[in-house]
């Protein structure tokens, strides 16, 4: 072998490594979704253009690395692959501007923003859109014969409805399209769904909550020829309608009602567009009139405060209150309302055109500026302030009614002023005589001054004035690059075939009129997206998918319609019934193919059409997140149907909270009736979602989504099973259950079987149910179940927060007649306070107080423990704890024996001790005299033995306290004079507690069905 063969075999084995590693990367790499595909079109790509693109594309790399394709960046430049999809920590790409490796770029580090956008890209799989040769070119974009001819494109026209053989099945017309399909394709469609399915479905679909028992009966013995219509019309003029399809509509326009960001501050009044979707759907307002409020309610000939109200779509978006760059900022925030726009209305991906021509559709990016310049007018958002100049409130008042106040207000402060004129000119009295009237018109005036208005407020926008700015494309998408001026109007491929000038329209006083022009052109009846997108969305949520899949992208990117003539007939009639949104609901929901039963069986369909692209059945959909929470409020007799307002804020975990920088800031404490209330209206906090509702994949707040991901993951069944909410509500389905039918084990096994699932429990159920409340009984009649405490509250917390939680919210698990204390906590600076492991919260008995005792008991830490304390002779002295404790420190390894008093805390004694965490310990505690002694696990000698020169005399009571994990007892007695009574059970006796213990475990059983979670 000669010199040089060992290089060129080295050389050759890095090569066939390069390929199998590239071709391996490339085969990780999955086709993106829609969402995928935004996110990669809105950051990735501009973020690669702009900071990597100087030195990584065109004709001459760095490194050999390009960085301008999805097969480049997989092949990777000197160093190697520059990404490995999926793995971020193994991406030469994400550890170069980690500043991990490389230094990338090299002229300074990427934002944390920056970093995290492709850190996400790659986590995806580093998916990338096809190279297809039909990709544009910026240079010479030009609207091909092809792009005018895509069917979204066309307008809408009626089609003939389809003649099919079986006529007594296809009595609506949207059935007759279906079986044409179906006809075509040899397929038979499923039997109708039996009515007690078809009831459960149509109520879920239309107001979010199960029938109760009574509207069961109802229903099911409605023996009229038109009861299922009759039900349609009387779910549909329920308030909850608006209340479940306003979830739907807010999915959509990114609703929150926080900035984001770390701080992430509230959007004041943000809750009155979501309560304006509610009513609107309620009073079944026209959908082109919906569109029209929503982009120009404030410039409408026929203004109402609630018009104002419906402007606080714009207001919804992310927003950074401390920009790096201002001017970026500002078109971020625009580029938001673009985004929104296009994929709320016109199902289009418009964004994607902000920083090079649309890669997929006929969108130059001439044509995203051009639109976007409609609402460069819109005033700006700033620091909010209730006055009336304000540029991000508005008062819910007519101009005339404003005009009123303001002519009121000026009127009387001007006779004061006239007054006070006269009273230091030359002309008047004596100074003396004068100065007690000057001072009360003094003071007048100054309250008049700080007057606010009587006017409600609402999250709103207005205009600058008549003349909006000039609007550059920006190259790249960045504001410090301007490039060509363009005039306002709407895409071209909009006006292939006329001439729609919006500049030539003629301007206000106060507004150009521009946002208007936009929303009428969106809803007039000629555009082919408007009715087309929201009739597949109303379809898609009574179906499980749209017609048209990609509900937010009709473009070549997204899905085409699996039935076009159906959608273009629904769409046609949508607009001939008013845009009637409840029309096109109870035309939907009449049809056969929408009573379908959604079961499976049928062999020969499933196996020619697997995903029911065909509409052979109904989908089988399992309960949203919000519908799911309501449901087991409705069911366990604990909803709270007022509508309305700001919102509420259910109790979060102290892990959740202390997800946050400053944990708890911004989230308030609602009473346990507020927080009963359906979840629509649960405060949408963009960095703290509600763990119920975020574990059953709740919506993305930070951009428009056309439907929600559907996972089956391992922790939605702990939430079910172990979630605070879920355990109280078994609870009170317990009583409800107990309340209604008594303590028949029979009785209440039917009753809780009608109320979730709305029919009688088979034998084998009934046998089932009663075998496992005897079972759970007989168990915890031998062993109850010991008493566990479990702290609530974050180990540091905003003050603001601390400041709202009652004592019995830093500690839980103890009965209520158990007093508690909420204890010390040490500020740390910056409106943060911290719990102070010397004097925490605690819980008192509800026994008698004593002085000397003896106590006696079995101890258990949870793993991850920090503290857990056996108080004697306790006192809660306005919230602070005084007496003695055994304090066992497992991270310590520490068993010390503590007094407490006022702001000190004494050691009186402390042993070493390896606290292991999860074992059941015995303890004995004496106190006599001076004297405290402690035995541990049986011991014959004392562990602790130790006796104070002046010990406490003011009697105490048993108590608890614990940090980090729970702390459980069980068998625990005290003894004081000569009485000897248990500490750890409640008032009941043992067989009573068992017996109530096994119908909540029976309740939390029946919530966690597959019947009562998945709808039919």
């Amino acid at each position: 072998m000669g010199p040089f063969m060992p290089r060129i075999a080295r050389f050759l084995g890095w090569m066939l490594a390069g390929v199998l590693g590239f071709a391996a990367a490339a085969a990780a790499q999955s086709e993106p979704n829609a969402d995928q595909l935004a996110f990669f079109e809105a950051k990735v790509r501009p973020l690669l253009v702009e900071r990597c693109h100087k030195c990584h594309a065109g004709d001459k790399a760095k490194g050999e690395l390009w960085l301008d394709s999805a097969s480049a960046i997989l092949h990777g430049g000197d160093s190697g692959p520059a990404v490995v999809p999926g793995k971020p920590d193994e991406s030469l790409l994400i550890g170069a501007v980690r500043y991990e490796s490389f230094e990338m770029p090299p002229s300074g580090k990427l934002a944390d923003d920056e970093i995290a956008i492709l850190e996400r890209w790659v986590t995806d799989g580093a998916y990338w859109p096809k190279e297809a040769a039909k990709a544009r070119a910026a240079h010479e974009f030009t609207i091909t014969e092809e792009d005018k001819h895509h069917w979204a494109f066309q307008p809408i026209v009626a089609p003939e409805v389809p003649l099919v053989n079986d006529t007594a099945w296809s009595t609506n017309p949207i059935d007759a399209f279906v079986r044409a399909k179906l006809d075509a394709a040899g397929i038979a469609p499923n039997p109708p769904a039996e009515r007690r399915e078809l009831i459960r479905r149509v109520f879920y679909d239309l107001i979010g909550l199960p029938p109760t028992p009574e509207q069961w009966q109802t229903w099911l013995s409605d023996a009229a020829p038109d009861w299922y219509e009759r039900l349609l019309d009387d779910l549909l003029a329920r308030p909850q309608y608006g209340e479940r399809w306003a979830r739907h509509w807010l999915d959509v326009v990114r609703y929150a009602q926080s900035n984001g960001y770390e701080r992430d501050d509230e959007k004041p009044y943000a809750w009155r567009y979501r309560d304006w979707v509610i009513q609107s759907l309620n009073a079944d307002l026209p959908y082109d009139r919906f569109i029209l409020e929503q982009l120009a309610g404030d410039e409408l000939p026929d203004a109402t405060p609630q018009s104002l109200i419906a402007t606080g779509f714009y207001r919804l978006g992310v927003w950074d209150d401390e920009p790096d760059d201002k001017q970026m900022a500002e078109f971020d925030a625009l580029d938001d309302i673009v985004s929104t726009v296009g994929a709320a209305f016109l199902g289009l991906s418009v964004g994607c055109a902000r920083c090079h021509d649309h890669k997929f559709d006929p969108l130059p990016q001439e044509d995203y500026y051009r639109l976007l310049a409609c609402f460069r007018n819109v005033r700006p958002y700033e620091i909010p302030k209730e006055e009336l100049d304000s540029p991000v409130l508005a008062p819910l008042a007519t101009p005339q009614e404003v005009a009123a106040w303001q002519s009121a207000r000026g009127e009387e402060m001007q006779a004061l002023e006239a007054e006070l004129a006269t009273l230091v000119g030359p002309a008047s009295a004596n100074a003396a005589d004068c100065a007690p009237r000057k001072a009360e018109i003094e003071a007048a005036l100054k309250r008049l001054k700080d007057t606010q208005p009587p006017f409600e407020w609402a999250l709103a926008v207005r205009e600058s004035g008549a003349s909006p700015p000039e609007t550059h494309v920006l190259t790249r998408g960045q504001a410090a690059q301007r490039g060509k001026l363009v005039h306002v109007g709407v895409p071209r491929i909009f006006t292939a075939c006329e001439t729609r000038d919006l500049s030539a329209l003629p301007c206000g006083e106060t507004s150009s009129g521009l946002r208007r022009a936009v929303a009428e052109w969106i809803a007039s009846e000629e555009h082919p997206l408007t009715a087309r997108v929201m009739v597949n969305r109303v379809w898609q949520h009574h179906f499980g998918k749209g017609l048209v899949a990609t509900a937010n992208d009709f473009g070549r990117a997204g899905l085409k319609p699996t039935h076009p003539e159906l959608l273009d007939w629904l769409a046609s009639r949508f607009m001939a019934d008013g845009w009637s949104l409840k029309r096109l609901h109870k035309r939907i929901m009449t049809s056969e193919t929408y009573r379908l039963s959604s079961r499976t069986s049928h062999a020969a369909a499933m196996a020619a059409d697997p995903d029911n692209s065909l509409l052979w059945r109904q989908s089988l959909r399992r309960v949203e997140a919000e519908a799911l929470r309501d449901a087991v409020l409705s069911v366990t007799g604990q909803l709270n149907p007022a509508m309305g307002g700001r919102g509420i804020f259910p109790r979060l975990s102290r892990e959740v909270l202390a997800g946050q920088s400053r944990p708890g800031l911004g989230w308030e404490i609602s009473t346990p009736e507020e927080e009963r209330r359906r979840s629509v209206y649960i405060f949408v906090k963009r960095t703290m979602l509600a763990p119920m509702l975020e574990g059953f994949d709740y919506t993305n707040t930070a951009q428009p989504i056309d439907s929600r991901p559907v996972t089956t993951v391992a922790p939605q069944s702990l939430q079910m099973l172990n979630s605070r909410f879920i355990t109280e509500q078994a609870a009170a389905f317990a009583e409800r259950l107990r309340r209604e039918v008594g303590d028949q084990p029979e009785a209440q096994i039917d009753r809780a079987y009608w109320l979730a699932l709305g029919r009688e429990p088979r034998p084998s159920e009934r046998e089932i149910a009663l075998a496992h409340l005897a079972k759970v009984r007989e168990q915890l009649v031998a062993q109850p179940l010991p008493l566990t405490v479990r702290p609530e509250a974050p180990t540091a917390i905003s003050v603001g927060y601390l400041n709202r939680l009652r004592p019995s919210d830093f500690l839980s698990g103890a009965p209520s007649s158990w007093n508690y204390g909420r204890g010390d906590w040490i500020d740390l600076g910056e409106g943060i306070f911290s719990f102070d492991v010397e004097r925490g919260p605690f819980v008192l008995s509800a026994h008698a107080s004593v002085s000397e005792c003896q106590i006696e008991a079995e101890f258990l830490l949870h793993a991850n423990s920090e503290l857990g304390s056996l108080v004697y002779q306790g006192e809660n002295r306005d919230g602070k704890l005084q007496g003695y404790e055994l304090r066992c420190e497992p991270l310590k390894g520490t068993i010390g024996l503590f007094r407490i008093e006022g702001e000190t805390s004494t050691r009186l004694a402390e042993i070493a001790d390896a606290m292991t965490t999860g074992v059941w310990r015995s303890v004995k505690i004496e106190r006599q005299g001076r004297r405290h002694r402690v035995w541990l696990d049986g011991a014959a000698a004392p562990a602790i033995d130790v006796a104070e020169a002046a010990p406490i005399e003011q009697p105490g009571r048993f108590g608890l306290r614990t940090w980090g994990s729970p702390l459980s007892i069980r068998n625990a007695y005290l003894t004081a004079s000569g009485a000897r009574q248990q500490l750890d059970q409640a008032d009941e006796t043992v067989a009573d507690l068992a017996t109530k213990q096994a119908l909540r475990s029976f309740c939390l059983l029946v919530l966690n069905l597959n019947e009562f979670v998945y709808v039919d």
